[in-house]
């Protein structure tokens, strides 16, 4: 007999008002002996309720601004960031309450780790069972939107497959706050618009929050409330209510047929043409940029390293 768990104490929030994200004056890097710097001074300012574009050029800090966001990185000042009034690093409570999304899930190898869980001999619905028994209406709902099989063995799947599972198993419980970090590019077009539009229905049914970082925006026209611009130098290149950006109400009247493509690519165009006339290339800015050492073999397991010493 199938017992139905009780549902979980989820711990209440304060009360954080009409705003959802408050980051003020925030500036990351990932080595403070390192001259370069993701993040200067950057201020965000959301509701609640809204889906705000994060957009920017490869490397431009959208990743680190989200895994700031999530939890994952701790920003100093302490205070200057706060998700739902709390500090994202420090308060657990926001676990509950926060859901985060990458194209990381079960792709990072760990030296001696053996095959990855997430692509390991395991039926999808063996994974987090509590929480899929927790909620079952939310479960059917996302199954059928996604087109994900219970069924179906993690080392089976195609990357989109395997993406559809991510996605299922990371918005199961209820958020207040969603970060998307590139999550859509493996998803076959029907899979992603009906997921654009399940995400937009969540901010209008249960005024959740979402910030969504992609390179890809079909369908995403009049999706977004918010857009913020995150330029080359890891500041705002423009932040603001969609309604209030010039150039998309003029393509708009225009009836162009890709408004937020073309609002991204006058961007990035124009960084790209800085960079040529400066002649400056881009270097990593990744997480893991600054935290190898190249002279370090690690006793043989340097990743992407073959040292003549």
């Amino acid at each position: 007999m199938c017992i139905k768990p009780d549902k979980p104490k989820v711990p209440t929030l304060p009360e954080y008002g009409a705003v959802a994200v408050d980051v003020k004056g925030l500036t990351f890097a990932y080595d403070r002996m390192s001259s370069r710097t993701i993040l200067k001074d950057l201020n965000l300012k959301l509701e609640t309720g809204s889906r705000c574009l994060l957009i920017g050029a490869n490397g431009a800090g959208k990743s680190t601004l989200l895994r700031v966001l999530s939890g994952n990185h701790l920003a100093k000042p302490e205070g200057c960031v706060r998700v739902l009034g709390l500090n994202p690093f420090r308060d657990t409570r926001l676990n509950f309450h926060r859901a985060y999304l990458d194209c990381d899930w079960g792709m990072r190898t760990v030296a001696f780790g053996g095959s990855q869980p997430l692509m390991a001999d395991i039926a999808v619905h063996e994974m987090m069972t509590k929480l899929q028994l927790t909620y079952p209406e939310r479960r059917k709902e996302l199954l059928e939107m996604l087109g994900v099989d219970l069924n179906w063995r993690m080392n089976m799947l195609s990357d989109g497959q395997r993406r559809r599972v991510q996605i299922f198993i990371g918005l199961l419980r209820p958020f207040k706050i969603l970060m998307l970090d590139e999550v859509t590019t493996s998803l076959d077009v029907c899979v992603r618009q009906d997921l654009i539009r399940w995400l937009a229905r969540e901010t209008e049914v249960r005024n959740a929050t979402i910030i969504y970082a992609t390179h890809i925006f079909d369908g995403l026209d009049d999706w977004a409330t918010d857009v913020f611009y995150l330029n080359q130098y890891g500041g705002c290149g423009w932040q603001g209510k969609l309604q209030e950006l010039k150039l998309y109400q003029e393509l708009k009247e225009k009836n162009h047929p890709a408004k937020m493509l073309a609002v991204a690519e006058s961007w990035l165009r124009a960084e790209l043409n800085v960079n040529r006339e400066e002649k400056t290339f881009e270097k990593p800015h990744g997480e893991l940029a600054y935290a190898l050492d190249p002279t370090d073999r690690q006793g043989g397991f340097s990743s992407g390293r073959n040292l003549k010493l």
